[in-house]
């Protein structure tokens, strides 16, 4: 399929998203959610794909929202339109049984932070910058942010960070637990792809499932979460990935896992 506001290639098992509006910082636009959303169904059909990296064209991962589709919206009823689009997007990527890696290569403002936070890791340029602009427009951060980011860095520097709009380098970033790694402009298409292919040749069966008892584990008490593990365990362990793990294990060799 053909995009004309995002670019969806495919190889060696990795998935990359790449939102393609540079002119704009890639900023979200109403074409750009439903683009991404029909990628989405793609990437979460395809088997081959064992891993998804998503970033942004040019000097930006995403500016926010494009403001200009904003006041376009001339009822509340098209502005919740708006908004629910893009929480499916949200969804989509918090729930993907494969490991996602945001790739910040600018700025990720607004919903362009949200969409970041969705990812499972974050790594970003020295030149990245991160904030929760909504406060300055005088609205709530969405794009489950609210969701996220408290889980990342507490709730006390996350009412700072929603109140003051303030704008996070990446070293900071790093610092407070926002961000994995920020890593030299130079440096981070190779260490995404180092990345990147390394959790694409991984146990994405067993990926997945560890990906959604971590999400859910948050709001459970330990006797759920350990019933969760077991039943996941039980999955994991049928699959032909722990097989050859546990070949590989006994042969004294890497084992070569098929996402199977």
């Amino acid at each position: 399929m053909t995009y004309e506001t995002i670019i969806l290639e495919r190889k060696d098992g990795v998935a990359t998203l790449t939102l393609n509006r540079p002119e704009k910082l890639n900023a979200l636009n109403r074409k750009m959610a439903e683009e991404l959303e029909s990628a989405m169904a793609e990437i979460i059909k395809d088997r081959d794909v064992r891993a998804l990296v998503i970033t942004g064209a040019g000097r930006g991962f995403c500016s926010g929202a494009d403001l200009g589709d904003m006041a376009q919206a001339a009822a509340p009823i098209e502005f919740r339109y708006a908004t629910q689009r893009a929480h499916r997007l949200i969804l989509s990527l918090t729930n993907l049984e494969k490991p996602v890696i945001a790739k910040v290569n600018g700025v990720a403002v607004g919903i362009g932070c949200s969409l970041a936070l969705s990812a499972d890791l974050i790594i970003a340029s020295e030149k990245a910058q991160f904030s929760l602009i909504f406060s300055r427009i005088g609205l709530i951060p969405d794009g489950g942010s609210l969701f996220h980011l408290p889980r990342l860095v507490g709730p006390a520097k996350a009412k700072e960070l929603v109140f003051t709009a303030k704008m996070v380098d990446a070293k900071e970033a790093e610092r407070i637990g926002l961000i994995n790694k920020a890593v030299p402009a130079d440096k981070l298409d190779s260490e995404v792809s180092a990345l990147a292919k390394q959790l694409a040749e991984g146990p994405t069966v067993a990926f997945g499932m560890a990906k959604k008892i971590i999400n859910k584990g948050l709001n459970m008490d330990l006797s759920s979460e350990l019933e969760l593990e077991a039943f996941g365990q039980t999955i994991a362990s049928t699959t032909e990935d722990a097989r050859e793990g546990v070949t590989a294990f006994l042969e004294k060799r890497k084992a070569e896992f098929k996402g199977k």
